[in-house]
């Protein structure tokens, strides 16, 4: 009777600690997966990877989206992008608020600092012409060259599509030193 008692005390108290052990774990779980904050939900969305889409194939991409920039406001673009490996050749279009009268176009080149799975990670040098600064001669805006720096954060969507959002920080050939960065959010299309 004795070992009786003794293997139901020893039972007992394994049941108990496995069950602490279980409620410890889930509770361990929930509290690692829960973001705290904006930056805790966009480390978790840039940590998870998608192991079915890739950008390592691509060769083509097109996107448009809305850019916030400094002295036209509102502008709404276009790219073409043409991948090799991490390196990457684009152009792109400006258009002075959605689906207005086109302002800037630019050309350029970058590299993909990060490219694993869906995530990519890229920083381009874009240079062109913007109407929207520059001297004005009888009431015309001359416009003057521009030289476009930008980063861009690109996570797939599905097999062909991605959403984008980028910073750059213009420099143009006339007037003072710009310190305010253009920020873009754009989808796009891969092939």
């Amino acid at each position: 009777m004795k070992n009786k008692n003794t293997l139901l005390k020893v039972s007992l108290l394994a049941g108990v600690l496995a069950m602490g052990s279980i409620t410890q774990a889930s509770a361990q779980v929930a509290a690692t997966n829960a973001p705290a904050s904006f930056l805790g939900s966009v480390q978790g969305y840039l940590t998870d990877i998608n192991t079915n889409y890739s950008f390592t194939n691509v060769t083509l991409e097109a996107s448009t989206g809305y850019k916030q920039v400094n002295g036209a406001n509102a502008a709404s673009e276009l790219y073409a992008q043409f991948d090799h490996g991490n390196w990457d050749a684009m152009v792109n279009v400006q258009f002075s608020g959605v689906g207005s009268a086109l302002n800037a176009a630019e050309a350029g080149g970058g590299y993909a600092f990060i490219n694993h799975y869906d995530t990519k990670v890229q920083a381009d040098i874009l240079a062109g012409w913007d109407s929207t600064k520059g001297t004005t001669v009888k009431g015309v805006n001359q416009g003057c060259v521009v030289v476009e720096p930008r980063v861009a954060l690109k996570k797939k969507l599905s097999v062909n599509t991605y959403a984008e959002t980028a910073i750059s920080l213009p420099v143009y050939s006339i007037g003072k030193i710009n310190t305010q960065p253009s920020l873009y959010v754009g989808v796009g299309f891969t092939y």
